[in-house]
C-alpha cells in the first residue's frame, strides 16, 4: 500500500497533482488548509481513495479536525496539529496517538517536515505542498507484514 500525504497546500495544488501523478499512490491523504484543492484532487483522480481533515484556514470546511484510519493494517492518527499546539511542543499530539493505539501520526500546520520515530510510533508531517519554502510531501508504504516505510519527497 503506497499513500502520499499533503499538509498547507494553502490554494497552489499544482505541485501535489503532479505528485501524485508521478507517485502513483493507492491512497491520498491530505491534513489541512487545503480548501479547494482538496476537491481538485477528487476531481482529476476520482479513482484513488482520499481522506482528510480541515486546518485553521479551512473555516467553512466540514471536514473533521481528526480521524483515526485503519489502512493495511496500520492505525493512522491524522489531524492538522493546531488544537494540539504542534508549533510549541509534539507531546499533546503523540499523547493523543498513543491514547487511540495509533502506529502513526501525521500532522501539518508547521509547514516543516518531520519524519521520526517516538518509542515505536511514527510521527510524520509532510512539509507544505505550496509555494513557501521548500514545498514537499511524504510518501509511506505499508508492506504485506504491516511494516511501515516513510520518506520525504521534496516537489
Amino acid at each position: 500500500m503506497k499513500i502520499i500525504v499533503f499538509s498547507d497546500s494553502h490554494g497552489q495544488p499544482d505541485k501535489m497533482l503532479a505528485a501524485i501523478v508521478q507517485a502513483s499512490p493507492n491512497m491520498i491523504i491530505h491534513l489541512g488548509d487545503g480548501g479547494r484543492d482538496i476537491e481538485k484532487i477528487k476531481k482529476q483522480f476520482p479513482q484513488i481513495p482520499l481522506e482528510a481533515v480541515r486546518g485553521n484556514c479551512d473555516l467553512s470546511s466540514d471536514l473533521p479536525e481528526s480521524a483515526l484510519l485503519t489502512v493495511a493494517g496500520a492505525r493512522i492518527f491524522i489531524t492538522h496539529g493546531h488544537i494540539y499546539r504542534v508549533k510549541q511542543t509534539l507531546s499533546l499530539l503523540t499523547d493523543e496517538a498513543r491514547k487511540l493505539n495509533a502506529d502513526m501520526v501525521l500532522f501539518g500546520h508547521t509547514h516543516i517536515a518531520n519524519n521520526t520515530t517516538e518509542g515505536g510510533l511514527y510521527v510524520l508531517n509532510p512539509g507544505s505542498a505550496g509555494n513557501c519554502g521548500c514545498p514537499s510531501c511524504a510518501e509511506i508504504v505499508i508492506d504485506d507484514k504491516r511494516e511501515i516505510f516513510c520518506r520525504i519527497i521534496r516537489i
